[in-house]
């Protein structure tokens, strides 16, 4: 996660990333599966607007990062 973390704040500075545990609230109200990690979201205006759970590849990462980020305008 944290190379991930790396790679959003390399690759779109304007984008605001954080870092939780698993005892974040969101996993239980925004995904299916909250105990499976890692988990990664999508906020804008404080709603979901993508989220994964589990690890990818660096490459899957960034498509689905891009893709992700393009849906939320």
């Amino acid at each position: 996660i944290q190379s991930q973390l790396q790679s959003i704040a390399n690759d779109i500075s304007d984008l605001e990333t954080e870092f939780a545990n698993e005892g974040d609230s969101r996993l239980q109200r925004y995904c299916k599966k909250p105990d499976r990690l890692p988990c990664l979201m999508v906020f804008k205006n404080g709603k979901v607007v993508d989220q994964l759970s589990g690890a990818l590849p660096q490459q899957q990462f960034e498509q689905w990062l891009t893709n992700a980020v393009t849906k939320s305008g």
